[in-house]
């Protein structure tokens, strides 16, 4: 038997009553006198619930001894170590109390500031969401349902920091130049681009197999230059290749990201380019990016040398998570990266150099610029669209889609009035004129075991067609939003990315198969 405050055999054992636990007589007593309850279980107790334990053989206990005995002396001590005992066993009581009530304090502190954040940001969107009702009451009925405008001053759910001046100046001359000229650029019919009448006889062209490594296979990403002549992918495989078409031959394998590659873009300045007119006589554009989910964008200059045209200009390593979204601004200096972590970066392409950063509560899975550079949309996991002001990091406006999902992809077209966005069951068309949806169609991806696959979209530059592919290949009339054509077995395994080339308008396609495949009209 062990006395269950001491942890000793005891001299005198008691067993309780209510409790069944055994303890030393004396020091039970002392416990008892003090707090009147059991130091173990918290209980009402009293001597009358002790009950001693008769114990044989039975020392019999010494006569008292006087106070100036050594015998007296133990006795003090013994006395002493029992108070001693006790204080030490409350204190321990005490402790586990004190910790008990510290935790549940911190846990319901914690519970407390989620829900005062949560109720802030509820109330600034409330406040944005009637700013934007009165202003839309005080112009005209025509703004849709569907979209949220925002005011330029009221930006508490997200940290701006603005561009420099001196960049400025340049966004707004490229901006001028583009919308004087698009109007008339949009209405020509250059001869041998496609048109509506010959989509329907769209066949596979050419094939482009055995891209990237077969230790991690796949294609997951694809740019494709004006002329259509260069092909720049990423892969699974953490490798970003340049492949010329009119060689058949890889000229450039990147290597540098530490993980698969999410998306690549050819750096080129749009201005006073047309299309089906096109003469760049495959010459290497001189940049290039990449962005990756090791959480990095790198970009790549050419060096001129046909058996390794690019090397690594600059490293882009400010982002938190995985870059979802990559976008090139029209004037062929500048790039915009989105990231997961709620973070835009707009840089420049010549120096690295962040312009302009663009914080929020938001978590970004696709990224575009319009067609004028002044405009930046960024497509966001609960299913929503963010316009924003390139300029001033400004959120301009807001979509809200139907689906909850994220949105896996986003186009704007070439004429500049309408935003394509997709997410995992369909693809939503926006005006930006009226701020409001302008057309709706269902898609739904899957592969093989049925698990949901991200829809890319792609306007072709002359704003006729839409592509969708995912699982299949579909290409839709603008306005209308007819299907025109499609192809169920372009790939064997999903696409994973989609662009039109400026000269002919040919698809082109990429896909988990290594392979890239280009579409267009059967010469007959």
């Amino acid at each position: 038997m062990f006395c269950a405050i001491s942890g000793e055999p005891p001299v005198t054992p008691v067993i309780s009553k209510k409790s069944g636990l055994v303890y030393e007589q004396r020091l039970i007593l002392k416990y008892i006198q003090e707090n009147g309850k059991d130091p173990i279980t918290g209980d009402t107790l009293t001597e009358d619930d002790l009950i001693e334990i008769k114990a044989n053989p039975k020392t019999v206990a010494p006569r008292p001894p006087s106070h100036s005995s050594i015998p007296s002396l133990l006795s003090t001590l013994q006395n002493e170590i029992d108070a001693s005992v006790l204080e030490t066993f409350t204190l321990k009581k005490a402790y586990d109390s004190v910790r008990q009530e510290l935790a549940h304090a911190l846990y319901a502190n914690d519970s407390a500031n989620r829900v005062i954040a949560r109720l802030l940001w509820e109330r600034d969107e409330a406040r944005t969401a009637l700013a934007s009702l009165r202003d839309s009451m005080g112009q005209n009925g025509a703004t849709g349902r569907d979209a949220e405008m925002t005011d330029a001053n009221n930006a508490s759910t997200s940290e701006i920091r603005g561009m420099p001046g001196s960049y400025i100046a340049t966004i707004d001359e490229t901006s001028a130049t583009l919308s004087s000229t698009r109007k008339a650029k949009m209405k020509r019919k250059p001869e041998g681009y496609t048109q509506a009448s010959s989509v329907s006889q769209f066949a596979q062209l050419e094939s482009v197999p055995s891209l990237h490594t077969t230790r991690s296979p796949g294609v997951t990403a694809l740019d494709v230059s004006l002329d259509g002549d260069l092909l720049l992918t990423g892969g699974k495989d953490k490798q970003v290749q340049v492949y010329r078409r009119s060689t058949g031959k890889t000229i450039a394998t990147l290597k540098g990201h530490s993980d698969a590659i999410n998306k690549v873009l050819f750096v080129r300045s749009l201005v006073g380019v047309e299309f089906g007119n096109i003469s760049e006589n495959g010459e290497v554009p001189e940049w290039a990016v990449s962005a990756s989910a090791d959480h990095s964008v790198h970009v790549w200059k050419a060096d001129g040398n046909e058996k390794n045209a690019y090397s690594l200009a600059h490293s882009i390593t400010s982002f938190k998570k995985a870059i979802t979204g990559l976008a090139v601004h029209p004037s062929g200096l500048y790039f915009a990266a989105a990231s997961e972590d709620g973070t835009i970066g707009f840089f420049d392409v010549s120096s690295g150099e962040r312009l302009l950063q663009i914080e929020a509560s938001h978590q970004y899975t696709s990224l575009d610029i319009h067609p004028d550079g002044t405009l930046l949309a960024a497509g966001t996991s609960s299913g929503s669209v963010v316009i924003y002001d390139v300029k001033t990091g400004q959120e301009s406006a807001s979509f809200s889609s139907e689906s909850s999902t994220s949105v896996s992809s986003l186009n704007f077209s070439e004429n500049g009035y309408l935003l394509a966005s997709a997410t995992s069951s369909m693809v939503e068309i926006w005006d930006l004129r009226k701020l409001s949806k302008s057309g709706t169609i269902a898609v739904e991806a899957a592969d093989a075991k049925g698990n949901p696959l991200p829809i890319t979209v792609q306007f072709d530059p002359s704003a006729q067609f839409l592509a969708v592919v995912g699982s299949d290949v579909r290409i839709y009339a603008n306005k209308t939003w007819q299907l025109l054509w499609s192809s169920n077995d372009a790939h064997s395994a999903p696409i994973t990315d989609c662009k039109w080339s400026w000269d002919k308008g040919a698809l082109f396609t990429s896909s988990l198969d290594r392979s890239v495949r280009s579409f267009a009209p059967q010469q007959s």
